[in-house]
């Protein structure tokens, strides 16, 4: 698959909400939202900036299959059909919320989270989704230098979100669903030409769009004022320099690193059509060493189970 994947050629209601899915945090939500907020026809719901309706949509189901159970044992004629407009209309409700704080405006909401993405379109089936993706080396070193943490780790979240999305467009590719795979790199890259691609998909007019505004947009959150040793994170605007440059994030990755990030997330980093780093030489010597880590990693999340349910002191690695 390409990011020029798109579905959802049908018409529909130009009041119809815009939901920003990132495959994970860093991935480059707040950038497209911020872009899509220069639209004069879109607005956000403050102060709601992060929604999470689809990241915990799995704890609606539960819920929906009692109902529909109940409603099965005693009234003829209710069929499987109505178990969905059941779950269609719980999304209703929350795109009600979302409505009443943009008044006449175009709904423009956002997650970084592709967690639970296959319950997007059951319950917002006429909404408009941008699934946002971002090279899965620059995403996890963005991640570990914004919030700390593990590349081990971070890698493993990556992989398995990109599983989740490459799942998702293999089911609903050829549909009529309404949706389109964004790549932040486009946007960073070939600005202007990507905006009118989703701006297209999306039925809003570019002759209304202020291009020179998107092109000159401040940066938010990113993590090189942190590796600077200057920042502490906040969304505050930030007048881009020459130096920045988030898509080569993992320039300075040494081998050990990228032949981690290739074994734990390498093939769907080029399911993806992005690039991996691959070394020739040793590939033997490689392979064990990335299996004895997984026994280290297997063995030291063991560990850390075990100190949550007992007294013992174990030192924890994490």
């Amino acid at each position: 698959m390409t990011d020029e994947t798109s579905s959802g050629r049908a018409s529909i209601s130009s009041k119809d909400p815009i939901f920003i899915m990132g495959i994970l945090q860093r991935s480059g939500t707040n950038f497209l939202d911020n872009l899509l907020l220069l639209h004069q026809d879109c607005c956000a719901p403050a102060p709601i900036w992060e929604d999470y309706l689809v990241h915990y949509a799995n704890l609606l189901v539960p819920y929906k299959n009692t109902v529909f159970k109940r409603w099965t044992g005693i009234t003829p004629g209710v069929d499987a059909r109505f178990g969905d407009l059941l779950f269609e209309s719980l999304g209703n409700g929350m795109l009600s919320l979302l409505a009443s704080l943009v008044g006449d405006k175009r709904v423009v909401t956002k997650t970084p989270s592709a967690h639970n993405l296959d319950y997007f379109l059951k319950l917002f089936p006429r909404a408009r989704l941008l699934i946002v993706i971002r090279d899965g080396r620059s995403l996890v070193e963005s991640m570990v230098v914004s919030f700390g943490g593990y590349y081990d780790i971070a890698m493993r979240k990556w992989a398995e979100a990109a599983r989740t999305i490459l799942h998702f467009d293999q089911a609903n590719r050829q549909s009529s669903l309404k949706y389109l795979i964004v790549r932040y790199e486009n946007l960073v890259n070939n600005l202007e030409r990507e905006l009118r691609r989703i701006l297209a998909f999306l039925d809003l007019n570019p002759e209304t769009y202020d291009f020179h505004s998107a092109a000159n947009l401040p940066v938010r959150g990113s993590s090189d004022l942190r590796r600077s040793g200057e920042y502490v994170m906040h969304w505050e605007p930030i007048q881009k320099t020459t130096n920045f440059k988030p898509v080569e994030r993992w320039s300075r990755w040494n081998r050990a690193r990228h032949e981690r990030f290739n074994w734990i997330a390498g093939q769907y980093q080029q399911q993806f059509g992005y690039d991996v780093k691959q070394h020739k030489e040793n590939r033997l010597l490689w392979f064990l060493w990335n299996k004895l880590m997984d026994i280290r990693l297997a063995i030291l999340w063991h560990l850390r189970q075990l100190k949550r349910t007992s007294h013992i002191r174990i030192y924890d690695p994490w």
